[in-house]
């Protein structure tokens, strides 16, 4: 339901945007962006059963390395309350979750305000969490660090002349890490593969040059 909520939010400003006339915003060399991003964090196998999904947020920056190809750096927290199976009275089991991320994005093209892209690069991720002992079944904190790799789909809309919205879908591949409670005979699952959608906004500057209906720099 979050993520219809987003998609309906993105289309809903893509459509006044348009309506209110915005042409001839482009993308451009040197420019760079500066957002915060959030939307939905959805944990998958033994770990998204446990603690579920959860609503996160973070920041971007963006650099265009030429008019189709940007590096982006972000980071991305967020913070689950799941289920307890433990011993009776034990409170519930919460992880938080940050990721660095480092990423190309390929815009695909430049239709009028509006531009589509692809998305992959890599990650490290922290979790602190509650997990469950399997031999006392009590709670026991880990903390635990991963890596994995990312690929996905977006598209961003320039609103303004230094302003852009946007929609990131990107699946999160992480090698799985586990982690041994104290005095435990066997390991438990603490960082796996996730999804992410996220809304995305953003002010540009540097060599913008040319947003909303402004002519372009010389030599363009």
């Amino acid at each position: 339901m979050t993520t219809l909520r987003l998609i309906y939010v993105f289309s809903t400003l893509l459509l006044i945007t348009l309506i209110l006339n915005i042409s001839d915003a482009n993308a451009e060399e040197g420019h760079h962006t500066l957002g915060v991003q959030a939307g939905e964090v959805g944990l998958s196998g033994d770990v998204g059963n446990i603690y579920g999904n959860a609503l996160g947020g973070g920041l971007f920056f963006d650099y265009a390395a030429s008019d189709y190809l940007e590096l982006e750096l972000s980071w991305l927290t967020s913070h689950h309350t799941g289920s307890n199976s433990g011993v009776f009275g034990s409170p519930p089991l919460s992880l938080t979750q940050n990721s660095y991320m480092v990423a190309l994005q390929y815009n695909i093209d430049t239709l009028d305000i509006f531009t589509p892209y692809l998305k992959g690069g890599a990650e490290f991720i922290n979790h602190g969490q509650d997990v469950i002992n399997p031999q006392t079944l009590a709670n026991s904190p880990a903390n635990t660090t991963g890596f994995g790799l990312d690929i996905g789909v977006g598209s961003k809309v320039d609103v303004g002349s230094h302003l852009m919205a946007g929609l990131d879908l990107l699946y999160h591949s992480i090698f799985t890490t586990t982690y041994t409670p104290p005095n435990s005979p066997a390991s438990v699952n603490t960082i796996q593969s996730y999804f992410t959608v996220m809304l995305r906004l953003g002010y540009s500057f540097g060599e913008t040059g040319y947003h909303t209906g402004g002519a372009k720099p010389p030599g363009h």
